[in-house]
């Protein structure tokens, strides 16, 4: 069987989601499109807690989201490294099992997705624990922050 042309490019595809989901509450580009849909990763929250007058309550409700998503994907953090390294040892190969291969990627791409979907609800459980005056806050702030970076 010859291996298909599109299989380096699924490869390809896979290592760029997978640094994606593994990197999307750090890196900061990342955090500039989840602004920009107008959810608020944590970190943001927990450095302007006082400028947003995050109350007690509030603080306490966000911890315990942020520690629920946490324990959920732990195992996802650890398991998917390694369905990763079993996809490139099967497109390592110097003829590839493309049933094989396709299998694993789809194991992949299901931890992926999975992880990505805990982030969006821990951002939207986030978001709707602030007030409307809390998000406008955000929201200019966000907006001065950008147009500050543009030349």
């Amino acid at each position: 069987m010859q291996t298909p042309k599109w299989l380096p490019f699924l490869a390809l595809m896979l290592c760029v989601s997978s640094a994606f989901a593994q990197n999307m509450q750090s890196n900061g580009k990342d955090n500039r499109e989840l602004l920009r849909m107008g959810l608020y990763p944590p970190d943001i929250i927990m450095r302007q807690q006082e400028r947003l007058g995050i109350t007690p309550d509030q603080r306490k409700r966000i911890a315990t989201l942020v520690r629920d998503f946490q324990g959920e994907v732990t195992e996802l953090q650890w398991s998917l490294p390694s369905e990763q390294q079993k996809l490139h040892g099967l497109l390592n190969e110097q003829k590839v099992d493309a049933d094989a291969a396709m299998a694993q990627a789809k194991q992949v791409l299901s931890m992926e997705s999975e992880f990505k979907l805990a982030h969006f609800e821990l951002l939207i459980a986030i978001k709707n624990e602030l007030t409307l005056a809390q998000v406008e806050q955000l929201d200019s702030a966000i907006r001065r922050r950008l147009s500050d970076r543009r030349p």
